[in-house]
């Protein structure tokens, strides 16, 4: 007469309890930091998102040898950029647009805590850059800001066409 061995495979309800319980601490711990990271993550991503865009207006406005406007619209909150494409100043349904809501952690147009640029003059909000046949763009910086009003990203483009970014990060600017 054989006998079978018989093999459980499984957990036990205190093996299960423990896991949950570690599960549960760990939470408690990444919730808080992903909620502060996440704002700031918003942020750059916008500010990324925007450097993008201008080098997309730009290469557009080469492509179609008409020149290319990027308007900010801060008239409502948070504000909008679109690519003003037939230079009418008005967003006309069919331009490319871009609202900072979908960004959310407020995420709008403003210079935060930084009350003077990396030339120690006043931020001052570009309202269009313009970008030419050939590439080249007016001179101009977009400030954007969320809910954290010490950190700012600032997007410039310069007589050539490219965009910079940088960062006021409550102290000073870095690129």
């Amino acid at each position: 007469m054989t006998h079978k061995k018989t093999i459980k495979n499984g957990f036990t309800l205190i093996e299960l309890m423990i896991v949950l319980a570690l599960i549960g601490i760990l939470c408690i711990i990444a919730v808080p930091k992903i909620n502060d990271w996440l704002p700031r993550y918003r942020l750059k991503s916008a500010a990324s998102d925007l450097q993008s865009n201008m080098q997309k207006a730009r290469m557009l406005a080469i492509k179609e040898n008409n020149s290319v406007q990027i308007r900010f619209d801060n008239s409502v909150s948070p504000g909008f950029y679109y690519f003003d494409t037939i230079n009418d100043d008005v967003y006309t349904a069919g331009e490319f647009r871009v609202d900072l809501s979908t960004y959310k952690f407020g995420v709008d147009f403003g210079s935060g805590a930084a009350v003077s640029n990396w030339n120690n003059t006043a931020c001052t909000q570009a309202t269009a850059i313009s970008f030419g046949t050939r590439g080249t763009a007016n001179q101009a910086t977009v400030y954007l800001q969320n809910q954290d009003i010490l950190v700012c990203y600032a997007v410039t483009t310069s007589i050539a066409g490219t965009g910079k970014l940088r960062i006021y990060t409550g102290n000073n600017w870095i690129e």
